[in-house]
């Protein structure tokens, strides 16, 4: 669902395969493509390497998921994926049992959501002066 900033009602769904075509439905009515995956360049990440990325970055915590996937050993990768979720269950439950808030860089709590702290309104705002 798509939303303008301040407005309670979405002016677009994007529905389809992540990996294939995805649709935008207006509110509208209108209906197009959004996207056709299959269509698009590739292009390389550009991230950090993994010893310079904090602990709880997501390639850090995925990487043993992501690497036995690559190796194609679905046992391996199910088994860490398991781990590391129960870990951050575990993790949860002693910060609710302390009563400690966990602290994050990128986003805040607004209610039952959480918001990214530099939206591209935001940042294309900051661009323009």
């Amino acid at each position: 669902e798509i939303f303008s900033p301040n407005d309670k009602k979405s002016f677009c769904s994007i529905e389809g395969e992540w990996n294939g075509v995805m649709y935008a439905k207006y509110a509208t009515g209108e209906n197009t493509v959004f996207v056709d995956t299959k269509k698009l360049p590739i292009i390389k990440k550009k991230v950090r390497k993994l010893e310079d990325q904090n602990e709880y970055e997501s390639r850090s915590l995925w990487k043993d998921v992501t690497f036995n996937l690559k190796i194609r050993d679905i046992d391996a990768a199910t088994e860490a994926k398991h781990r590391l979720e129960e870990r951050q269950r575990a993790e949860a439950r002693e910060r609710k049992e302390k009563e400690i808030q966990w602290e994050t860089r990128l986003f805040h709590e607004d209610g039952e959501c959480w918001v990214y702290d530099e939206p591209l309104l935001k940042r294309l705002g900051a661009a323009k002066h």
